[in-house]
């Protein structure tokens, strides 16, 4: 039901699907959704609630490899990059972000949301780099990653060549770190 919905709000947005085709989809009655989920915005909520899950156990899986802190958040950092670059993440996040413009409680799960999903970079931030603050130099190195992954999400060139991804990458993370280095 969840994976169903969420194709659907990712190609028809939150406005444009109805529960009546979640339901023709999944070959069930509306009733079946409603004995889960009370409306459709609480399938969203679902929806997005399981992929902040999945995106966090992606960055602990991408930073259990590493010893050192810094390699634990790089490898962290990289793996955000990885998502922010995915069509498929961008797609949803572009169906709730129209959708929050309009609405309170979507623009307050969405700041929820964020900080549920970053929380692992953040705590990764503390250990490798105690001088900064956590939250600060998470909202930096998320605004560097963003605007490239931005791009390589939308360039073909990018999405067929994980080379330049990698080099957008690299460079980000280089300044990054400069940066973090000469703030302390």
């Amino acid at each position: 039901m969840l994976d169903t919905a969420r194709e659907l709000f990712c190609r028809k947005g939150f406005a444009g699907t109805s529960l009546d085709e979640i339901a023709a989809l999944l070959r069930s009655s509306k009733h079946t959704i409603y004995r889960r989920y009370p409306g459709k915005l609480e399938l969203l909520e679902a929806v997005v609630e399981r992929d902040v899950d999945r995106f966090r156990k992606a960055l602990a899986q991408a930073g259990a490899a590493g010893a050192d802190p810094v390699d634990v958040l790089r490898a962290m950092a990289r793996s955000y990059f990885g998502f922010g670059a995915s069509r498929d993440y961008a797609a949803l996040y572009a169906a709730i972000s129209l959708e929050a413009a309009t609405s309170a409680h979507l623009r307050n799960k969405l700041r929820e949301w964020a900080s549920a999903a970053l929380a692992p970079l953040r705590e990764a931030i503390a250990i490798a780099m105690p001088q900064a603050d956590p939250a600060e130099a998470c909202e930096i190195l998320i605004d560097l990653l963003d605007g490239a992954a931005n791009r390589a999400r939308w360039s073909d060139d990018a999405q067929a060549d994980p080379s330049a991804s990698d080099r957008s990458f690299a460079a980000r993370w280089d300044f990054f770190r400069r940066a973090m280095a000469t703030a302390s």
